[in-house]
């Protein structure tokens, strides 16, 4: 019986094992329609009170994207690699930025994924200038889910578009080296 592997794929679209081109597709339809594309929904919809549910789906992007840059095999290391992944996300940060990168980790990921809510100290707010800012002064951090969800789709769109060309061996190889580590049970499964 075929079961879904993307919201594009199901287990009866590939025979034999994955390629590596098949793998990056299938990460690529995950994360666009499972992911960033039900944020996109919500916001077009105007969904009513969608900040803190788009802020559960985005925030785990960033640890995401970072441990399939990187190929990263293994668990824990969580903290490290959500900052890892707005550092890729957002290049412009400041290297001295660790208080900020620590307050994010800290109120927006670990308050939503522990609680269901963010610290005190983060507002939502849908017009700032950008995605995420922060007060250091008095550790505020400011985030537009919608605006945050818009910065996310570019930027997986380009890491979409680097994973697919062929030219990007290694971060094709740390892909599917993560990938395969993600999916080893489906993997097993199939070619059984």
């Amino acid at each position: 019986m075929p079961f879904a592997i993307s919201p594009r794929h199901t287990s009866d679209d590939f025979q034999g094992t994955l390629t590596l081109d098949n793998k990056v597709e299938v990460f690529i339809a995950r994360v666009e329609g499972w992911q960033l594309g039900v944020a996109k929904e919500m916001i077009q919809k105007q969904v009513p009170y969608r900040a803190f549910a788009l802020l559960h789906m985005l925030t785990s992007y960033f640890e995401m994207i970072a441990k399939y840059h990187a190929g990263f095999v293994g668990q824990r290391r969580s903290r490290e690699h959500f900052k890892k992944g707005v550092r890729l996300v957002f290049p412009a940060i400041e290297p001295e930025a660790e208080a900020f990168l620590n307050s994010l980790y800290d109120s927006v990921r670990n308050g939503l994924y522990h609680t269901g809510m963010t610290g005190s100290n983060v507002i939502l707010a849908d017009n700032l200038p950008g995605s995420v800012g922060y007060n250091s002064q008095h550790n505020m951090i400011m985030v537009s889910p919608d605006q945050l969800a818009e910065d996310l789709w570019i930027h997986f769109a380009a890491f979409a578009a680097a994973l697919r060309d062929p030219a990007n061996a290694e971060l094709r190889s740390n892909c599917e080296r993560r990938f395969d580590s993600d999916n080893a049970l489906a993997l097993s499964a199939q070619v059984a």
